[in-house]
């Protein structure tokens, strides 16, 4: 095999082969477990509090359960944190050019 083909791996001058890059990491991060250990609490505090309770919005008043008011909280903290911390289309459009 010549040296610089397209055909196999390099050796440099001591006969060495380069390795493959390294793949992505794959697994579970610290990040995901503490999502799910967090979604784990909001769902047995939901399922804990089963109750109906008066919910008072801007105009008007209206019974549900506990569970539902925790959800669609939990569900609007969601979106809210989501395009909270969404960078800016200027800011995704800089750091595009600055990846290529």
């Amino acid at each position: 095999m010549r040296r610089g083909d397209d055909l196999g791996p390099d050796e440099d001058e001591r006969g060495d082969r380069e390795g493959p890059p390294a793949p992505p990491r794959a697994g579970i991060t610290p990040r995901q477990v503490i999502i799910a250990i967090l979604a784990i609490l909001l769902i047995a505090f939901a399922v804990a509090n089963f109750k109906e309770v008066e919910v008072n919005f801007l105009l008007f008043t209206t019974r549900a359960r506990v569970i539902t008011v925790v959800v669609v909280a939990g569900a609007l903290g969601f979106v809210i944190g989501y395009f909270v911390g969404r960078p800016s289309r200027e800011l995704r459009k800089r750091l595009r050019k600055i990846e290529d």
